[in-house]
C-alpha cells in the first residue's frame, strides 16, 4: 500500500510537472511570431549533454540535428528558425545569416558569452575560455601579446623541425614498402601536441622521445599520455557532480566509480606536468635568464607573479586552466582539421596536385631541414592555395559547430525568407531571397549555427555543400564572403590562436604533399566515391568536430 502511494504521488508530480511545461511552451510558441520552425527541444542545444547525445538525438529531420547543416533552413525557406527547450521553456533562435550573426558578434553587451555552457571546462578554474567582462579582459591581456608575429614565426620555424622528425620516422617505419597507411588523427595530434608544446610551452621535445610512453620520476604517466587521457575523459569530468566523485570514493558504483577514478587521475597526472613546465617557467622568471621562445607560458607566469587584481595578473588556478585550454584548443582543433584536410586531399587528387605545384614552386629543392623568420616572411604568404585547402576544410568540418548567446534586452534580427524546398530538392540553389526581421525577446538564447551559415547558398553559392578550396581565394571580380566564415568565430572574442593555427596547418599540409603523395587505402579503392567519403569522413560530435576513421595512404615521392 505504501509503495502505492509513493508511485501515485510521483506520478501525480511528474503529470503536474508535464502539464505545467506544455502551457508554458504553448506561451513561448505564441511570442516566436512569424519566424519558422517552433519545434520543441528536449534537451538544450549549448549544453554538454547536447554534444554527448549529438550523435543520435534530435533526430535527422529535426531542428537541432547536429549534422543537419543547412537543411532544416533549406526546408522551412529561412535563414533563421525558432524552437524551444521544453525544461524552462527557453525560446531558441537558430542563425544561419551572416548578417544577423555580425550583430550578435560584435553586439557583446546585447549578446554576452553565456559563460554557464564554458563552467563545465574550468576544470582547474577560470580561464580565458569561460569568464565574461571584466575578467575576460584581464585573461585575454594575458595571452594576447604572446600571439604577435614573432611568436608566430618561431611557430613556423617549431613546425619544420617537429616535421622533419616525423618525415624521418616515417620513412624509417615506410622502409621496405612502397607506401604506409596511416591514422591521421593519432599522428597529427603528435605532430600539434609537440608544436603547441614548444612554441606555446617550452616544451621542446623530439618525436622519437615523444614516442616514449615512459613516465618520467615523479609522474604516473608521460606528459602525452596525460593530456590525450585527459581529453578521452573530458565528458566524465564535466558531467559528474563533485558530489558524485566524493560518493564514488567510499561507495563502489559499478562503472561509473573506474571511469570516475581513470578521469581524476588523468586529470591529476596533467597537473603535475603543467606545474613542472609553470616551476620551470618560474624560476627563468626570478632569474632574469629566458631559456625559451615561448611567449605564451612566459606571460601566463609572468602574470601569476604579479600582485592579484591589476589588469595582467593571474591566480595559481586560473594560471593551470588557461594552460590546459590553450593545450586543449592549441593542438586537438588543428589536428582534427589536418585529418580531415588530409582526407580531402586524398579524395580529391586534382586539389593534392595544386597543392603540390605551390609546394614545389616554394621548395624545388625539397622540403627545407630547418627554418628562421626569414624563411617563415618568404614562405607562408606564397602558400595562398594551400592555406585554402586548410579553410574551405574549415568551412565544411568546423572545429565547433554552434555557438550560445543569451538574449539581455528585447531586439529584432534580420533573415533571408525564400522557397521552401521539397525533400527531394534539399541541394537546389536558393531563388530570389527576401529580407524579413525576426523579434528577439529578452530572455532567449541565440544559437550561431556555424555548420549552417558555413553551407549557406546565400553566401557561398549553390555549390555550397561542395569541396572547392578556390572559393578562399580573392579575384578582381570575387571577395570570399569573410562575415559567412565563423570557424575561428567572430567579432572581439574570435580565437586569438587563428594565426597560430592557420600557418602551422599551411605549413603541414604543403610539405606532407610535397614529400608524399596521399591516397585512398587499398581496401577502400573499389567503393564509389560517396561511399569513400561515408567512410573516411564519419564523424563524431565530441569537444569539437572528431573524424572517426580518417587514415590515408602515404607513397614516397620519387
Amino acid at each position: 500500500m505504501e509503495w502505492n502511494l509513493v508511485f501515485l504521488a510521483a506520478a501525480f508530480f511528474v503529470g503536474l510537472w508535464s502539464i505545467q511545461g506544455v502551457i508554458s511552451v504553448w506561451r513561448v510558441q505564441k511570442i516566436l511570431g512569424d519566424c519558422p520552425g517552433g519545434e520543441i527541444l528536449w534537451v538544450h542545444p549549448f549544453r554538454v549533454l547536447s554534444i554527448v547525445v549529438g550523435s543520435f538525438f534530435p533526430f535527422k529531420g529535426q531542428i537541432g540535428h547536429y549534422f543537419s547543416r543547412f537543411d532544416q533552413y533549406r526546408s522551412y525557406g529561412s535563414t533563421i528558425l525558432s524552437s524551444v527547450v521544453f525544461s524552462g521553456a527557453i525560446p531558441i533562435f537558430w542563425l544561419a545569416d551572416a548578417e544577423a550573426i555580425k550583430i550578435v558578434s560584435t553586439e557583446r553587451s546585447l549578446f554576452p558569452k553565456d559563460v554557464a555552457a564554458y563552467e563545465a571546462l574550468n576544470i582547474y578554474g577560470p580561464s580565458i575560455l569561460g569568464t565574461e567582462g571584466s575578467d575576460w579582459k584581464r585573461h585575454r591581456n594575458v595571452a594576447k601579446p604572446a600571439f604577435n608575429e614573432a611568436n608566430t614565426s618561431y611557430v613556423w620555424s617549431e613546425t619544420v623541425r617537429v616535421l622533419n622528425e616525423w618525415f624521418s620516422h616515417l620513412d624509417t617505419t615506410q622502409a621496405g614498402k612502397s607506401d604506409i597507411t596511416i591514422n591521421l588523427v593519432k599522428d597529427m595530434t603528435q605532430v600539434t601536441l609537440l608544436v603547441i608544446s614548444s612554441a606555446g610551452f617550452g616544451r621542446k621535445v623530439s618525436w622519437s622521445d615523444d614516442l616514449k610512453m615512459d613516465a618520467l620520476a615523479g609522474h604516473t604517466m608521460s606528459f602525452r599520455q596525460a593530456v590525450t587521457s585527459a581529453i578521452d575523459n573530458v565528458f566524465v569530468k564535466v558531467l559528474t557532480p563533485s558530489w558524485l566523485y566524493r560518493l564514488s570514493q567510499g561507495v563502489r558504483i559499478p562503472i561509473i566509480s573506474k571511469a570516475m577514478r581513470n578521469a581524476q587521475r588523468s586529470f591529476d597526472a596533467l597537473r603535475g606536468h603543467m606545474q613542472d613546465v609553470v616551476e620551470h617557467a618560474r624560476a627563468d622568471h626570478i632569474s632574469g635568464i629566458s631559456r625559451t621562445d615561448a611567449a605564451l607560458l612566459k606571460n601566463l607566469v609572468g602574470a601569476n607573479m604579479a600582485e592579484l587584481g591589476t589588469l595582467k595578473s593571474l591566480s595559481d588556478d586560473e594560471l593551470l586552466s588557461n594552460t590546459f585550454n590553450f593545450l586543449l584548443a592549441g593542438h586537438e582543433t588543428s589536428a582534427h582539421t589536418l585529418s580531415y584536410a588530409v582526407t580531402m586531399l586524398a579524395l580529391y587528387p586534382e586539389v593534392q596536385a595544386k597543392v603540390y605545384e605551390e609546394a614545389m614552386r616554394l621548395w624545388p629543392d625539397g622540403f627545407p631541414e630547418e627554418s628562421s623568420s626569414t624563411t617563415f616572411s618568404q614562405s607562408f604568404l606564397r602558400l595562398t592555395y594551400t592555406t585554402a585547402v586548410f579553410h574551405e576544410t574549415l568551412r565544411m568540418f568546423p572545429a565547433i559547430i554552434r555557438l550560445g548567446k543569451p538574449v539581455q534586452r528585447d531586439t529584432t534580427l534580420p533573415g533571408y525568407r525564400f522557397q521552401p524546398a521539397t525533400s527531394d530538392k534539399l541541394s537546389t540553389n536558393i531563388q530570389d531571397p527576401q529580407r524579413f526581421t525576426v523579434n528577439i525577446p529578452v530572455g532567449s538564447v541565440v544559437i550561431i549555427d556555424i555548420f549552417g551559415v558555413h553551407r549557406n547558398p546565400i553566401h557561398w553559392g549553390a555549390d555550397a555543400d561542395s569541396f572547392k578550396p578556390e572559393r578562399f581565394i580573392d579575384t578582381d571580380n570575387y571577395r570570399w564572403p569573410r562575415d559567412a566564415f565563423l570557424a575561428f568565430s567572430a567579432g572581439p572574442r574570435s580565437c586569438i590562436g587563428q594565426r597560430f593555427s592557420t600557418v602551422e596547418s599551411t605549413c603541414i599540409l604543403a610539405s606532407l604533399v610535397l614529400k608524399y603523395q596521399i591516397l585512398i587505402p587499398d581496401d577502400l579503392k573499389s567503393l564509389p566515391r560517396l561511399e569513400q567519403e561515408r567512410i573516411l569522413l564519419d564523424t563524431t560530435p565530441q569537444v569539437t568536430l572528431t573524424p572517426n576513421n580518417a587514415r590515408v595512404q602515404l607513397k614516397r615521392r620519387a
